[in-house]
C-alpha cells in the first residue's frame, strides 16, 4: 500500500462549537479523498470536541493531555502517515483548493514548508491594515532580518501551514512551547536547518477573530511581534 499524500492535523482544545465546520471544510476539498487523512488531536478538552470531530468525519481522533499548541501538533505529526503534513486550527475553515495551492508551493525548488494568512473577516481600517501586513510586510520580513542581522528567518502561521514530513523529522519534531512563539520556533528551525519557509499571501483561510476580540487588536498584534523577535534572537533556535 502506497503512502498517502497528505495528513491534515487539527489541534483542538474545547472546540466543540467549531471543530465540525473545520472538518467538513476539509471534506469539501478539491482533492482525492483517498489521498489525505484528517487527524484531530483533542488537547485535553473538557467538552465534546472528540465526539463532534468524529461525527463530522475525521479519520482519527487522538488525545494529548499535555496542553499547548506544539504539544498537540507534535502528537499529530507522530500519528501522521502522509508525505506532507498540514496543520489547521480548530476554529478555521479552508477553501476547496487549499491542498492544491500547498502542493504547488512545495514544488518550488528549495521550499520545504509553506504557510499562509487568515481571513478574520475584518472590516474598514482593520482590514486595510491586515491586508498590508499579511500581503506585503510578512513576505519581506525574513529578507530584511537576514540583511540586517545575518541570521535566517521564516514566517509561519501556526494554524495554516504545511511541510514535508521529512523536514519536520530533521528538526527533531516541534519545540515544546505551549503558545507564544510556538510557530516562530518551527519557522526558525526549518529555515536554518532544512530549507526555505515560503509565506504565500494567497494561501488564505477563514478563521475566527475571537482572540482579537478577547484582548484587543493592538495588544495581540504587538504580542505576536514581540514573541517572534524573542524566538528570532534566541540561541535555542540557531
Amino acid at each position: 500500500m502506497s503512502k498517502i499524500k497528505f495528513s491534515i492535523v487539527i489541534p483542538a482544545h474545547n472546540e466543540e462549537k467549531n471543530i465540525g465546520n473545520a472538518v467538513k471544510s476539509l471534506l469539501g476539498l478539491n482533492y482525492n479523498r483517498e489521498d489525505f487523512e484528517i487527524i484531530v488531536v483533542d488537547n485535553a478538552s473538557v467538552d465534546k470536541t472528540s465526539e463532534k470531530a468524529k461525527s463530522a468525519g475525521a479519520d482519527k481522533i487522538v488525545l494529548e493531555l499535555n496542553k499547548g499548541t506544539n504539544f498537540a501538533r507534535e502528537r499529530g505529526r507522530l500519528e501522521a502517515s502522509g508525505e506532507i503534513v498540514a496543520f489547521l486550527d480548530g476554529d478555521s475553515e479552508v477553501d476547496p483548493d487549499w491542498l492544491i495551492k500547498i502542493e504547488k508551493d512545495l514544488s518550488i525548488t528549495g521550499v520545504v514548508v509553506v504557510s499562509g494568512p487568515f481571513n478574520y473577516g475584518f472590516k474598514g481600517l482593520r482590514k486595510i491594515l491586515d491586508d498590508i501586513y499579511t500581503g506585503h510586510i510578512l513576505t519581506v520580513i525574513p529578507q530584511v532580518l537576514f540583511f540586517i542581522f545575518r541570521r535566517k528567518a521564516g514566517i509561519l502561521i501556526g494554524g495554516n501551514f504545511a511541510g514535508f514530513a521529512s523536514a519536520f523529522e530533521k528538526i527533531g519534531g516541534f519545540p515544546p512551547l505551549k503558545f507564544w512563539g510556538d510557530d516562530a520556533s518551527i519557522a526558525m528551525l526549518i529555515s536554518r536547518k532544512v530549507g526555505r519557509v515560503l509565506f504565500d499571501p494567497d494561501l488564505r483561510i477563514k478563521s475566527s477573530p475571537r482572540r482579537f476580540e478577547d484582548v484587543g487588536f493592538s495588544y495581540l498584534s504587538f504580542r505576536y511581534v514581540g514573541s517572534y523577535l524573542k524566538i528570532y534572537f534566541s540561541k535555542d533556535y540557531i
